[in-house]
């Protein structure tokens, strides 16, 4: 049954794939958006990639991620909780930019700076020098011109109000001030602007101003296109993690395991485990997600991965649902199948799990209670013969 079964769906899939058949430069289009879909999957089962999300499904829909400057460490992107499960969530750049690309994550720009013409760095330190010696120890001051005999130089020159030149004070009307000028420590160099230059702290890179790179600094909040397939992907998972640690599972989200007979690493969306009457019982639980139903080809694959890995409990989950052809197959299979996201769903699975737990310990003492009657069973026969001979 289940081989008619699989044939069907192979058959369906390849009729699928022929009468969606494209020209080349469509084909092209249609394999880098379904790359694109599979990265967004697993970006989704990413455990950090699936707190961020629901921080940002709690936070509302004008919540957004915008950078702060920290001294030494450049722009970091932090997201503020306002609940009671925790601290604030640190995101590296790199992990946002990735999330934007795959269309989860929407990105607009917050503001440009000057960076590194090197390195890229924003951590960058501006400098005044001199321009005739380019020395940086140079003064901000204000110069004072003693009009009766033509002095000028920095006010704090005027010691007690008594001109260095001449000799007299400075009395009201007979001085002026003649505004900011900067004066350079090394050289006694005069001037009303400086020059300016920058250091990069990251890479001790010097370059002028007009050298510098001008670097975008973007800001990022959820993607509200993809709000509802967002919220399936990532409340479905926390769900059933909770109801898998409520009946006592380890948890591992991904879930990895390496092929029986291939060698080859297969990942799960979860895989769980747990230690029950002497034996451990493993679930490994993929899901996934359509606009209207999920097809047989992610079942498939499924299917193949659980052959090659011991699954005491599988689970598919399919969101909102799975095709017809499909569920007969996961039927066949002996897959447990949860479609949607709803309460009276999550039920269900705990119950069937239970069921299955406790079919999986019956089944077990069965099988070791038939190994002891044949032990049984066959230390008397021997016995019996040793008797007879003696």
């Amino acid at each position: 049954m289940k081989r008619n079964q699989e044939r069907t769906a192979r058959s369906a899939v390849e009729t699928k794939q022929s009468a969606t058949s494209k020209p080349k430069g469509t084909v092209k289009t249609l394999d880098l958006e379904d790359k694109i879909e599979l990265q967004r999957k697993e970006a989704y089962i990413d455990p950090k990639t699936r707190e961020l999300l629901r921080k940002l499904l709690q936070a509302g829909d004008k919540q957004e991620i915008v950078p702060v400057y920290t001294p030494g460490l450049g722009f970091v992107y932090k997201l503020t909780n306002s609940g009671s499960d925790g601290g604030d969530l640190e995101i590296g750049l790199p992990c946002l930019e990735e999330l934007a690309d795959l269309d989860i994550l929407q990105r607009s720009f917050f503001d440009s700076v000057a960076a590194c013409s090197n390195c890229e760095s924003t951590i960058v330190t501006l400098h005044n020098r001199c321009p005739k010696c380019k020395s940086h120890n140079i003064d901000k001051t204000s110069l004072t011109e003693h009009i009766p005999c033509g002095y000028i130089d920095q006010k704090d020159k005027y010691i007690d109000g008594i001109c260095p030149k001449c000799g007299e004070a400075l009395v009201e009307g007979n001085y002026r001030n003649m505004g900011r000028w900067y004066v350079c420590n090394e050289c006694t160099e005069r001037f009303e602007n400086p020059e300016v230059d920058l250091i990069c702290r990251s890479c001790d890179n010097h370059f002028a101003l007009k050298e510098a790179h001008i670097r975008e600094i973007p800001k990022f909040s959820l993607n509200l296109t993809r709000k509802k397939e967002i919220r399936q992907n990532v409340t479905s998972l926390e769900d059933i993690r909770v109801l898998l640690e409520e009946l006592g599972f380890q948890i591992e989200i991904p879930g990895l395991s390496i092929g029986l007979k291939s060698g080859m690493q297969h990942h799960f969306s979860l895989i769980a485990k747990k230690q029950v009457g002497g034996q451990e019982i493993l679930i490994a639980l993929d899901h996934a997600v359509s606009e209207s139903e999920v097809s047989t080809s992610p079942l498939i694959l499924y299917i193949y991965k659980t052959s090659e890995v011991k699954v005491d409990i599988p689970i598919f989950v399919a969101i909102p649902e799975l095709n017809n052809v499909a569920k007969q197959i996961a039927e066949g299979h002996e897959i447990l199948l949860l479609e949607g996201s709803t309460v009276e769903a999550i039920d269900k699975m705990k119950q069937a799990i239970e069921a299955r737990i406790e079919a999986k310990i019956l089944e077990s003492k069965a099988t070791k209670k038939k190994e002891e009657v044949k032990t049984g069973s066959l230390f008397g026969k021997i016995t019996g013969l040793t008797k007879k001979k003696i």
